[in-house]
């Protein structure tokens, strides 16, 4: 089926202003990433007073710079955003579990509204997925309807564990606290993911809600990686809503196309 998404051509000053939006956060995150390579004592105890142990440094290194180098190329831009945002998502978890002060904790924040607004500004595709107007789209019965099933699966997950942590019962407060957070931050948190989920359920706000879920999917991910618990279920997770939302929505399949 031929796709009906159709994007206005990008003027030359809005790409460059896209490049240097995006190009800020890639110059910091390259240099983070160099820096858990090279391992100087102040990356070594930084790392560790955050409760992570000393082998992760490298692997965590390797992991940003790739995804840096990811979304600094054009054509898989999109991809290391998505990496880079559960990245970030986890560098937001560690800073609220330890109580950094607001600073810290919007710091990625606003690396992640750098990348994304960047890209968006520079990539017609991505305005056409997240756009400021209501556009037109067109999927197949059968791709839309697999797609909602796929991303139904992950959700349900995702609201069952914000309900949860709303009614905050004696197992959830126990659990947060042997991952070393404090009682007070379960509600927000549990509001915060209720209100993730009803945003990429909702099909116009889908995608914004697929990048907000995984900014907290790579928090969570983080979490069980600092005290050596199995994390892929979350890695998993976020490969669903993603692979739902792709299914379902023409757009996000004409920005990560399978082939040329």
């Amino acid at each position: 089926m031929q796709s009906t998404t159709q994007s206005a051509p990008i003027s030359k000053s809005m790409l460059w202003a896209g490049r240097i939006l995006s190009g800020l956060p890639v110059l910091f995150l390259l240099l983070d990433g160099v820096m858990k390579l090279v391992k100087p004592a102040p990356v070594i105890q930084a790392t560790v007073e955050l409760g992570y142990p000393e082998h992760v440094i490298i692997p965590l290194g390797i992991t940003l710079t790739l995804c840096t180098i990811v979304y600094a190329i054009p054509r898989t831009a999109v991809l290391g955003a998505i990496l880079l945002t559960g990245y970030l998502g986890g560098a937001v978890t560690t800073h609220v579990r330890v109580g950094g002060g607001w600073f810290p904790i919007l710091f990625p924040v606003i690396f992640g509204v750098l990348l994304w607004g960047g890209l968006h500004v520079r990539d017609a595709r991505l305005q056409a997925l997240i756009p400021l107007t209501t556009q037109p789209t067109s999927t197949s019965q059968r791709m839309l309807w697999a797609g909602r099933i796929l991303s139904v699966l992950p959700a349900l997950l995702l609201l069952f564990s914000a309900t949860m942590k709303l009614i905050k019962p004696a197992p959830v407060i126990q659990g947060f606290t042997q991952l070393g957070y404090q009682e007070n931050v379960i509600l927000s948190l549990g509001i915060l993911e209720l209100a993730c989920t009803v945003i990429y359920l909702i099909p116009r706000t889908a995608a914004l809600g697929a990048i907000l879920l995984t900014g907290y999917l790579g928090g969570a991910t983080a979490t069980h990686v600092r005290v050596g618990d199995p994390f892929f279920m979350t890695i998993v997770a976020g490969v669903l809503l993603w692979g739902g939302l792709y299914l379902r929505d023409e757009r996000l399949r004409a920005l990560l196309p399978l082939r040329s």
